[in-house]
Formats: structure tokens, sequence, C-alpha cells
């Protein structure tokens, strides 16, 4: 029995599954409702009990089922946890409330028990409640197979349901923002699209050019460059959907390679290994089923940002803020005769304090990671060809072309005279 709810607020399979199983595992009764005490949903497809539909089916009885789901409803949305309450024909209830984002959107009603055995005084007073009944013995014949439940039981069936309809709820908003955050990235490659349109900017027409940009993107990963790294994967993106044309398989082949680089380049930057990979696999796992684009490149940036925090993996802000200045300090003068001490001295810590961090958040040394940043830039300008080995050496702060050549081959396997010769 299901009636409409809002789609967007609740996913009605999910509810039934989740809820479904607490009806198996407890045997009790359940059903969704929204804010005016009306069911949308009588979870597992069940019955309700005897009593219940022979109460419904006397005349206003739909009414006056909905009137005391409705203000069970409102207390418990009121108090923001289980309320227990007797409705209308005698039957003990509770109402667990359904609150998305501070808003009230209804209740999931459980129970329809009693909590004594039926004696005399009970059906006297159920006698009192229904007086509209004709038929009385039918509906103490109807009474005395309802379940009891303890007042123990209950509560505890309360708590359990309250922390399960929780959890669905937090389950939505996660999906709510999910959603939010996909349309956000709709509107982002439509605006670049226009963006390019205007500026009369060409459309890649081959994948060497989307490559140079990935490329560009994993260095940007590898130092932690995180503004320059989402810029660059929000481009590349934009030039993925244009060059594929919403071809969701080739989206799918590009955005698994990319993720798999992107995790190695975080691990090269200094992310735990062990991590990043079980992040990946999770990754790799989420995406099986998706069926459209723009959920891809959600699930793309969201991962990104997932091994750039993994580069970060700083317990304390204050060191967080010192370790990520040193390396936006190291970006901007890598062409110049650094020193540790010369980082230091620009944030007003001791060398021997930064140089801990360094070891202890990114797994390597200052000097290390300057290395790293100049290899890198290196790279980038052995690709114009009016410069030479040794101005590139130069440029990028390497005094000695001997030592540069030594330190490039440590870091990409060639010599830079073999690896610019290779470029043309």
């Amino acid at each position: 029995m299901r009636k409409t709810f809002e789609a967007n607020l609740l996913d009605p399979n999910y509810l039934e599954e989740i809820l479904g199983s607490f009806h198996n595992a407890t045997g009790l009764h359940i059903e969704a409702i929204n804010n005016e005490g009306a069911t949308f949903s009588v979870l597992g497809e069940l019955e309700r009990s005897d009593f219940c539909r022979y109460i419904r089916c006397q005349p206003e009885g739909e009414k006056k089922c909905q009137d005391s789901y409705k203000r069970a409803s409102l207390e418990a949305a009121k108090w923001e946890e289980p309320y227990f309450f007797r409705c209308h024909a005698g039957l003990v209830i509770w109402a667990v409330p359904i609150t998305i984002q501070g808003v009230s959107r209804g209740s999931i009603i459980c129970g329809q028990v009693l909590m004594w055995e039926p004696d005399h005084f009970f059906f006297q007073e159920l006698k009192k409640l229904n007086v509209g009944i004709k038929n009385f013995e039918e509906l103490k014949s109807k009474a005395c197979k309802l379940e009891v439940v303890s007042p123990a039981r209950s509560q505890a069936a309360a708590d359990m349901l309250f922390v399960v309809v929780n959890h669905i709820v937090k389950r939505n908003i996660n999906s709510l923002a999910e959603i939010d955050a996909t349309r956000l990235q709709q509107q982002q490659i439509r605006r670049e699209i226009e963006e390019r349109k205007r500026k009369n900017l060409p459309d890649i027409s081959d994948y060497d050019t989307y490559l140079k940009k990935e490329r560009k993107f994993l260095r940007y990963i590898r130092l932690g460059d995180r503004t320059r790294a989402n810029q660059t994967l929000q481009s590349l993106l934009t030039d993925l959907y244009t060059k594929t044309v919403g071809d969701l398989e080739t989206v799918k082949v590009r955005i698994l390679e990319l993720a798999t680089l992107t995790s190695r380049a975080a691990v090269e930057g200094g992310a735990n290994a062990e991590r990043i990979m079980m992040h990946l696999k999770e990754f790799n796992k989420e995406i099986e089923g998706i069926e459209r684009v723009e959920k891809f490149f959600y699930k793309i940036q969201h991962i990104v940002e997932t091994f750039l925090e993994g580069i970060f993996t700083l317990a304390d802000k204050k060191h967080l803020a010192i370790v990520k200045n040193a390396r936006d300090f190291i970006m901007e003068h890598y062409a110049l005769p650094l020193t540790v001490a010369d980082v230091a001295e620009h944030l007003f810590v001791s060398t021997s304090h930064l140089s801990r961090l360094f070891r202890e958040e990114l797994d390597c040394t200052i000097n290390d990671y300057l290395t790293r940043v100049r290899v890198e830039q290196a790279v980038e300008m052995m690709k114009k060809p009016e410069f030479s080995v040794a101005q590139v050496s130069k440029a990028v702060g390497f005094q000695n072309q001997s030592y540069f050549s030594k330190v490039f081959r440590k870091y990409i396997g060639v010599t830079p005279l073999i690896y610019k010769n290779s470029l043309y």
C-alpha cells in the first residue's frame, strides 16, 4: 500500500528495504506517514492487524486514525525523539520523527499493540473509546488477537527504530548533497563551454592536447597544489565532455584511467599509499553502475579531493598551515638558491621544527620537496624548444648543470638531453 510522497526527500525503495528488515527482526507493524498523518507506505506490503482494519472500515474510521497519527507525528517532531501514544481506538503506538535538515517530513509509525494482556478493565475502556461500534463482541474478539509487547521491549524497539530512521535520513542528506554537487558540475561545464565560445577558443581536436593538460594536472597533484589541480581538473572534464560528445563508455574509461594516475601522483606527493589504494578501490566500485556523465565527473572530483586531503593528513590545523605555507613559498621561489633556513625564517619557525613536520606529515625532507618542484618545472620548460638544457637548469634553480642532469635522471629515468630530444 503506497501513496504519493516527495520522492526527492526519501528513497521509497531503500525505505522499504531497511524498515522491512526492522519488521522482520521485531515482528512489529510499521507505517510511514507524512505530516498530515496520511500513510504513504506500509513497509513490506504487510496488512494491518484485523483490529485496525476493522476500526478503519467504520464510519469516519480512516479520518480518526489519520488524526491520531497526525497529532503523534507533531509531538514526535517537537520533542525530536520517539513519542508513545494511544490511538483513538485504544492501541499503543509510537511515532519516530523523520526530520531532514531541520524540517519535519513525517514519521515512522510502529506498534499497534497492547502492553498488557486484555482484562475486564481493558474491555470496559475499549467500549468507551469505540462507542460507535455496533458489533462490540467482534471488536473484542479481534482485540484478543493483538500482540502483547512489554513496556521494556516497546522502548527498546522505539530506540532501535530511532537509530534506523536517523541512518536513513543521514543517507538521504548525503544523496541530496551529491545531487546538488552534480547539478553544479553541469553548470560549470556549460559556463566553461560558453566562455570558450565567447573567446573563440578552439575545441580540442586530438588527445595529445588533452594528455598534455592531464600531465600538468598530475604535476599539480604531486606538488600538492590544490587550487591549480582543481582548476585544471575542471578544464580537463570540459575537454572530455566536448571531445567524447557525452559517450558514456569512453568517459568511463578516461575517468578510471585518470583516477588511477591521480592516485599514483598523490602517493608521490606524500600521501599514504595504503589509504590511497583503499580509496581507489572504493571509487572503482562506486562508478560501476553510473549511467550519467555528470555523475562520473562528480565522482572524479570527489576522489581527487580525497587524494589531496591524503597529502595533508595533519591532525593539528596549525601544523597544516605551516606545511602548506612552506610548500607555497617553495612553489613561488624555487628558482632562487633556497635553503631550509630561508623557508623557516619566512614562516617564523625553527628549521628543526619545520624539518620534523615535513618528515612526519609528508614523508620527505624540505630539500626533497624543493628538488621535486624544480624537476617538475624543468619538465614543463623543456617542452619549449627555445630553451636549452643549460638554460632550463639555471631557470629552475640548479647552479650546476651536471648535478641537474643527475637529479633529473633520478626522478624522470633519463637525462635531460635525452628527454628533450624525445619531444621533437
